[in-house]
């Protein structure tokens, strides 16, 4: 399958699940993490939504940018010129692909939850440690 946004084009089948998944880039040391989720109600009701985490809140601060729909990640008009998000939805498709393609200094990492609190984590220190830092601090 096809996608085209912007002139970058993916032509792989592409099943991505519903989660969290962390985007980390060595060379500067920032990370991203989107939120690929399924709409339970509203005019979206049942449609899977590509979200960017954008405040503190790694529940609930997510900002919606695009449709994942049959396997392929679709930026919404109105955000096809942020770069990063362009992207990062393509990365994302990518590594659910059928041959997905290292870029050197990018680490992929999917959601882990907090051993102590259960809570999502998000920054890539705490998702290899599997510990966030409020908890390790108490142990």
């Amino acid at each position: 399958m096809v996608a085209r946004s912007k002139g970058i084009e993916m032509d792989t089948e592409v099943i991505i699940p519903n989660g969290c998944f962390t985007v980390e880039n060595t060379a500067n040391g920032t990370h991203r993490t989107v939120k690929v989720h399924t709409a339970r109600k509203g005019n979206l009701k049942d449609k899977r939504i590509i979200s960017l985490l954008i405040g503190c809140n790694n529940d609930s601060d997510y900002a919606g940018f695009g449709f994942v729909e049959n396997g392929v990640v679709k930026v919404w008009s109105k955000h096809q010129d942020c770069k990063v998000k362009t992207w990062l939805a393509q990365f994302v498709a990518n590594q659910f692909g059928q041959n997905p393609k290292a870029i050197e200094g990018v680490n992929f990492l999917v959601e882990k939850r907090c051993i102590r609190c259960n809570r999502r984590l998000t920054t890539p220190e705490s998702i290899k440690a599997g510990i966030g830092p409020e908890c390790a601090g108490k142990f």
